[in-house]
């Protein structure tokens, strides 16, 4: 793979790798991309998909490769600037008059604390998990920065690390930070003159969500929060002249009418969809949905007027940033929700719960990422070199690994391709476990779920724990957590959605007796590698929605070049989840454990030998009397 890397750096041409796990991905990249960057002074860009993956190639691989190379070269590890504390916000915060709840109050102080010694200000340092509206307090946003005007610039920690960054032969950053410097704010990295990949198979839905155009409810209750608090220091100011305080409580009152307006839109989404996460296409709305332009370009129009009565002043600075915010929101709006549709795109709303109840958010996006990404980056940038442990799936006669499908959906059907299998020795240390006679999960839903969860114990009374079950919907997962609940009480259930992602993975790694069951971001990315999980449990082939608005774009656009939608999108992709959902269990050369399939699809149908043959070579059972045997071994 390292040789491979080299050939794309020498020759500028672009590389995709799958690379299975126990390769060593991050050094057959980093030694060929680093030696060529000292030794030609060039910059390069490392982007992965998790932070997790980005942190550890800071603290870990880079490290390693400096010694084991003897070069020196410097690296800076890239955040968004969300991830910083903004000095300025924070020297104004008083806790008491600012936070109302005891926790509220309690977080806030000990952030202040911790900002007497921390040297990154990053939130990945601090020791606790602050709320998000304590870190909002606190966070850089930069459609507020002063940027040079503002008054701790010379201290400013994202200011710091820019200047870090602008020295560094590598930068370590992640798909989101990469793609918003891509897409809306240019000036995020310094010039870079190669860039890899990593996790690249999460890189076309990374792109759609920052190619398109967002107006959430989240967005905008942060919008009017920021203007509140401008109004009331401009209010507390001492310099603040009285035309500035009536323009200032103009906008509140015109700041209270458009809230109101943008709340009716939003609360007729959510009396639409229903309590529950919910995803439909708004392609047909627009008549059902009421125009609030007026309101959105009357509190657009008193906030500029606000700018021009303040005069030089900091208040003046952050209401600029606050119109240019506010007008960025307003022309989202308007071209999602009034403008005329563009076939090339897809529109839909979701609602996805968080803290506070279900949030509603409308969504439009390119149907075809393809040509965005060879418009804004790979005719741009060269080489690039992308990989995951995961990015091909069986050809068309489900003999041999195939790139064909990850190179069109992202438009580099001219790249180099090399699929390389694990090391690890799966024929010994993993089985596939299908059992027969599982109901169909489409045609008898009660009992299939019924099945799944006697599956569960059945491992469960095996092993004791150390248990991953992989759903594809969260009413699943929570049918299979109630059915547990009821009848296996003393079965340790940690549930996704109860706790934040990492508190869960760090309870389970830690238990040694639980079973997690977890929906998509738990098929990928997650790392427990050595006998804290021996068991992962695939509950259903993880086919994509074909209502989800941009699965159906997808697939229709497929269909329209002369496609076959399911075999041509759906499958490759099912397929290229399922790897991963796999990929969690055998983390080590030492690790072992047992890839339970509880989908029937998987014999009945002609395409699950193709799920198959895209998994490594490995034994096979039908019943758990096998299972108890291959751990008994």
């Amino acid at each position: 793979m390292a040789l491979s890397v080299e050939n794309a750096i020498l020759r500028r041409e672009n590389l995709i790798v799958e690379a299975g796990t126990g390769i060593g991905k991050s050094l057959a990249y980093l030694v060929p991309f680093v030696s060529w960057a000292v030794a030609e002074d060039k910059r390069i860009v490392i982007s992965t998909y998790t932070k997790a993956l980005q942190t550890q190639l800071y603290v870990k691989e880079l490290p390693f490769v400096e010694r084991a190379l003897g070069l020196s070269f410097s690296y800076a590890l890239c955040m968004g600037s969300e991830n910083y504390v903004c000095l300025r916000k924070a020297r104004r915060i008083d806790v008491k008059s600012r936070f109302g709840g005891k926790r509220a109050r309690e977080q806030a102080s000990r952030m202040l604390e911790w900002l007497m010694h921390t040297a990154s200000g990053l939130r990945t340092d601090l020791e606790l998990e602050p709320d998000r509206s304590v870190w909002a307090a606190f966070s850089r946003e930069h459609e507020t920065c002063l940027g040079r005007k503002c008054p701790s610039v010379e201290e400013c920690f994202y200011f710091k690390a820019k200047r870090e960054q602008a020295r560094a032969h590598v930068l370590v950053v992640n798909h989101a930070l990469l793609f918003t410097h891509l897409t809306s704010e240019p000036g995020i990295l310094p010039e870079f003159h190669g860039l890899v990949l990593d996790e690249a198979h999460t890189l076309e839905d990374a792109a759609t969500s920052h190619f398109g155009k967002t107006f959430s409810e989240s967005a905008v209750e942060h919008n009017m929060s920021a203007i509140e608090v401008l109004i009331s220091d401009i209010r507390s100011s001492v310099t603040a002249g009285e035309s500035a305080r009536e323009a200032a409580e103009y906008v509140r009152t015109l700041t209270k009418e458009y809230y109101s307006a943008v709340s009716g839109i939003f609360g007729m989404v959510s009396e639409r969809l229903g309590k529950g996460e919910r995803t439909e296409d708004i392609s047909g709305w627009g008549p059902d949905i009421p125009d609030i332009t007026a309101e959105a370009s009357a509190l657009s129009m008193a906030l500029h007027d606000l700018v021009k009565s303040l005069g030089d002043s900091v208040e003046r600075e952050e209401a600029r940033s606050l119109v240019h915010w506010f007008d960025g929101t307003a022309a989202a709006m308007g071209s999602i929700l009034y403008n005329e549709k563009q076939p090339e795109y897809v529109y839909w709303v979701e609602q996805r719960e968080t803290r506070k109840g279900f949030s509603p958010a409308f969504h439009a996006a390119p149907v075809d990422i393809s040509r965005e990404l060879r418009k804004s980056l790979f005719d741009i940038i060269s080489p690039v070199v992308l990989t995951s442990a995961t990015l091909a799936s069986p050809s068309a006669s489900g003999a041999v690994p195939d790139l064909s499908f990850i190179k069109k959906r992202l438009g580099l059907d001219d790249a180099k391709g090399l699929v390389l299998d694990s090391p690890f020795d799966y024929g010994n240390n993993a089985l596939l476990y299908i059992p027969r006679d599982i109901p169909d999960p489409n045609t008898d839903t009660a009992e299939y779920r019924k099945r799944v969860s006697n599956e569960i114990a059945g491992f469960y009374d095996i092993l004791g724990g150390r248990m991953f079950a992989l759903f594809t919907s969260y009413e699943a997962l929570n049918s299979a957590a109630a059915e547990l609940s009821a009848t296996r009480p003393d079965i340790e259930v940690l549930k996704q959605g109860d706790l934040p992602r990492y508190v869960l993975l760090d309870v389970f790694k830690k238990s040694g007796t639980s079973v997690l069951l977890g929906t998509s971001t738990f098929w990928q990315g997650v790392d427990v590698p050595g006998q804290s999980l021996e068991c992962v449990i695939i509950t259903r082939l993880p086919f994509s929605v074909p209502t989800d608005p941009v699965n159906a774009a997808r697939m229709r656009a497929v269909e329209y070049a002369g496609g076959n939608a399911f075999l041509d999108f759906q499958l490759p992709q099912a397929i290229i989840m399922f790897k991963q959902g796999f990929g969690r269990l055998i983390r080590s050369g030492s690790d072992r454990g047992v890839v339970a399939v509880l989908d029937p699809r998987i014999r009945t149908r002609q395409y699950g030998k193709k799920f198959i043959a895209a998994l490594p070579k490995c034994g096979k059972a039908e019943n758990m009397a096998d299972v108890e045997c291959f751990f008994e071994k």
